[in-house]
């Protein structure tokens, strides 16, 4: 087994907890769809992925959310202040990790996230200093890009500066840990602290010393 050099973590679902249910209940609760809720959430999941890409601003996305979602009579405003909504917090146990593995490894850390400017504005804004703890942040709406495309995954490893068996990624989604096992990078699909650490220990990431 490769030395590993380099961790690179997905933000939404690993470090800061989301709750889509948020937004669109508070949409939902002001105005009621006249058609069937599902298909109307799944249209603008598939619409807001330019958005993600930083392809569109935010007056054209305000606008493709008043089409799909029926809400015009919301202002732009409220409309982002709903959005940003979905961001409920972040989970202290992986940003503690995170932090001992800066503080007594030698591990290049990325942060590679799908997130657009408005939710990462909103973040910046809380003013959490995890980011700090990051060598490389990789946005979406910044490289023009989303997971779980390839290509993505090419950017970080050539940010990583390390061979792609060197380089170990937690992320909650399994369709972007097979994309970056395609190309030879670790995947550890994250669903709790105690599994994660688990799984660092078997790749000999994490030692008790470490813990501690």
């Amino acid at each position: 087994m490769s030395k590993i050099k380099c961790i690179i973590f997905d933000l939404g679902g690993v470090i800061i907890d989301i709750e889509f249910s948020n937004f669109y209940n508070s949409i939902i609760a002001q105005f009621p769809l006249n058609k069937p809720q599902i298909p109307i959430i799944l249209e603008f999941s598939h619409q807001s992925e330019k958005y993600h890409q930083g392809l569109i601003s935010d007056k054209e996305f305000y606008l493709l959310a008043c089409n799909v979602l029926q809400v015009c009579e919301l202002d732009q405003k409220n409309f982002f202040t709903a959005f940003n909504s979905i961001i409920s917090g972040y989970n202290s146990d992986i940003v503690d990790l995170i932090l001992k593995i800066k503080e007594k490894t030698d591990l290049k850390l990325i942060c590679l996230s799908n997130v657009n400017s408005s939710h990462w504005e909103f973040l910046l804004s809380k003013k959490w200093d995890f980011f700090d703890y990051f060598d490389e942040i990789i946005l979406s709406h910044e490289i023009h890009m989303t997971k779980p495309a390839e290509k993505v995954f090419h950017y970080a490893i050539q940010k990583a500066g390390c061979n792609p068996e060197e380089i170990v990624l937690i992320d909650d989604s399994i369709n972007n840990i097979r994309s970056a096992r395609n190309l030879g990078i670790i995947g550890i699909k994250f669903t709790n602290k105690e599994e994660l650490i688990e799984e660092l220990k078997d790749l000999q990431i994490l030692k008790e010393e470490i813990l501690t």
